[in-house]
């Protein structure tokens, strides 16, 4: 039986576009393909609705999704402020393990 064929970049367009839609405090969403497998998405969302967290790490929420089917795969989402992305932008706050800002597709309005 021959692997699903699973269009990652695609997936990525369709969850930003919803989390867009459904998050009123999500303002931009930035997908960050580089050192990840193929099915794996990492986003990262700025969200003007959360609560700084000053220095503590930046922990992801693991949102396996389809686990056991042929469709599955992992969506990792980062959420931090806009004082923190333009920290992170600025090399001033660091992006979890080996998660890089190269080749970033930006979603939103900001």
């Amino acid at each position: 039986m021959p692997a699903t064929q699973f269009d990652r970049d695609a997936m990525a367009r369709w969850y930003a576009s919803e989390h867009l839609k459904t998050d009123p405090g999500i303002v931009a969403v930035y997908y960050l393909p580089t050192n990840s497998g193929d099915r794996v998405i990492r986003f990262v969302e700025v969200n003007k609705l959360i609560g700084d967290r000053n220095d503590d790490a930046l922990e992801p929420i693991d949102f396996g999704v389809d686990t056991g089917m042929e469709t599955a795969h992992k969506l990792y989402v980062l959420d931090v402020t806009p004082e923190q992305w333009g920290r992170i932008e600025t090399q001033q706050l660091g992006l979890p393990g080996n998660w890089s800002l190269e080749n970033a597709v930006h979603y939103g309005n900001e």
